[in-house]
């Protein structure tokens, strides 16, 4: 496949499966042993990673949206830059709905083989994705606070 093939695919996955959340697909464009690097996310191997990743994001988020900003390829690798938007209007884990909206940026990179995605790096922003919706504090406080210096002495 082209590069511009494995741009359109990746564009497909993004669009069908996280924007619709249609994952009826998987089977036939992730490899049996894909393979997902995101920190600290418990996924599946194989395609279910990919399954559960959306399932996880339309369970808490029913109206996440991810835009590809941009995108680039070079031979079997995918980049692309997007921004991602949702509500809170599901469960969160164990953390019930607060009602608020979030958006968030970032790049995701994707490997594809003969027309299969195989491997995927994902920079999903979840500490911003908290703060965002109020269930986490962003650290020393809220921008503008007027805590004082850092080593509470003034002037220091």
């Amino acid at each position: 496949m082209s590069a511009e093939d494995n741009m359109k695919l990746v564009r497909f996955i993004t669009e069908r499966g996280l924007n619709e959340g249609d994952v009826s697909f998987i089977d036939e464009v992730f490899a049996a042993d894909y393979v997902v690097h995101a920190r600290d996310l418990d996924l599946p191997p194989g395609p279910g990673a990919f399954q559960a990743a959306v399932e996880f994001w339309r369970r808490s988020f029913p109206d996440f949206h991810c835009t590809i900003e941009h995108m680039i390829a070079d031979g079997e690798y995918v980049a692309h830059r997007f921004s991602t938007t949702g509500t809170h209007t599901g469960a969160l884990g164990e953390m019930p709905p607060t009602g608020k909206a979030f958006q968030v940026s970032g790049v995701d990179m994707h490997r594809v083989v003969d027309g299969k995605v195989v491997e995927s790096w994902i920079s999903d922003d979840f500490p911003r994705i908290l703060i965002e919706i109020g269930v986490l504090n962003p650290a020393g406080g809220p921008p503008g606070g007027h805590g004082g210096p850092p080593s509470g002495r003034p002037g220091a």
